[in-house]
């Protein structure tokens, strides 16, 4: 019995050494994965270069990124350290096991086993923090990229004021218009709907960021076809479509405490003159016993010309 029970333990650190080995060899890949993103980020920031403002905060992200790389490889480099010392715990196990016949041996034989067992236990410790890092790491990668590949417009660092006239421009006419409906049921209310942004000037617009805002604040939620941040970085993005997802940053955020939604497209785009697009099918769920009125406001802002416009309807519930 003694003897199986050693026997069991050895196939089983065998088993967890190969599950590490193959793990290690998957960071490994993941690793060059970054490596080669990386260099295809210092080529577009090379060509950045021509918009100091915008170019000198996508540098420090670079940078700050980098450095998390680095720290990842040298992690890596002490994991294959530890893989070494494992792969030589296993020829000691393997005489071990040669040995344990003899009785003399057992007690040799088991301090090995629990040698082994500890190292397991680090890489084991050392791999789990490094998947974390690696997870932590891709998702800023892909952000960086998405914004150096749209040259920053995608990027709204100040706020516009809602609150002033929108800018009087000759050739800039873009008006938006809410269709929407509600469906109703004992204690839930939901609004669907679409808001269509029309140009009626003369000139194309770039593109545009659309805010959503709720009056109580609280009452603040938009679902619908608008993608998550989580779901653009995986690449779950649909380049034959137009796609919106949330804007995702520290303003942004605080907004959104007091009950305003940012959301933009997940591509560039270029409204031409005459030309229509809309953020479709959005949805506004609302709990009708904490609320007994909601009112929806819609606002565009298009960065590249300080332009600014206020939906010419609103959403207007009581309940």
């Amino acid at each position: 019995m003694d003897k199986d029970r050693k026997t069991v333990s050895y196939s089983q650190l065998i088993d967890r050494q190969n599950y590490y080995k193959e793990k290690s060899l998957q960071l490994e890949k993941d690793h060059i994965f970054a490596e080669e993103k990386i260099k295809a980020l210092e080529e577009q920031l090379e060509r950045l270069k021509e918009d100091g403002t915008e170019y000198h905060k996508l540098k420090q992200d670079y940078d700050a990124l980098k450095k998390a790389y680095d720290d990842v490889v040298a992690k890596h480099t002490q994991s294959e350290q530890k893989i070494a010392e494992l792969q030589a715990a296993m020829e000691k196990l393997n005489n071990g096991q040669e040995e344990q016949a003899g009785s003399s041996n057992s007690e040799a034989y088991q301090k090995r086993v629990k040698d082994y067992e500890r190292l397991l236990a680090e890489v084991q410790r050392d791999l789990n923090e490094k998947d974390e890092e690696l997870s932590v790491y891709k998702k800023r990668l892909n952000i960086l990229d998405k914004r150096l590949k749209n040259n920053g417009e995608a990027v709204l660092n100040q706020k516009p004021d809602l609150e002033k006239n929108p800018n009087k421009k000759d050739d800039c006419l873009a008006v938006g218009i809410l269709d929407y409906a509600m469906i109703m049921n004992q204690n839930r209310c939901v609004i669907r709907g679409d808001f269509i942004l029309q140009n009626n000037g003369t000139q194309s617009l770039g593109t545009p960021f659309v805010c959503f805002r709720f009056t109580p604040g609280d009452a603040a939620e938009l679902k619908g076809r608008i993608l998550g941040a989580e779901h653009v970085d995986q690449g779950q993005v649909d380049t034959q479509q137009l796609q919106w997802t949330f804007l995702e940053n520290d303003w942004a955020q605080e907004a959104r405490e007091r009950g305003e939604i940012w959301v933009h497209p997940v591509s560039q785009v270029s409204i031409a003159a005459g030309e229509e697009l809309a953020v479709s099918d959005f949805q506004v769920p609302v709990e009708t016993k904490y609320y007994d009125h909601v009112a929806i406001e819609v606002f565009v802002y298009f960065q590249e010309l300080d332009y600014k416009i206020k939906s010419t309807n609103q959403i207007l519930v009581n309940l």
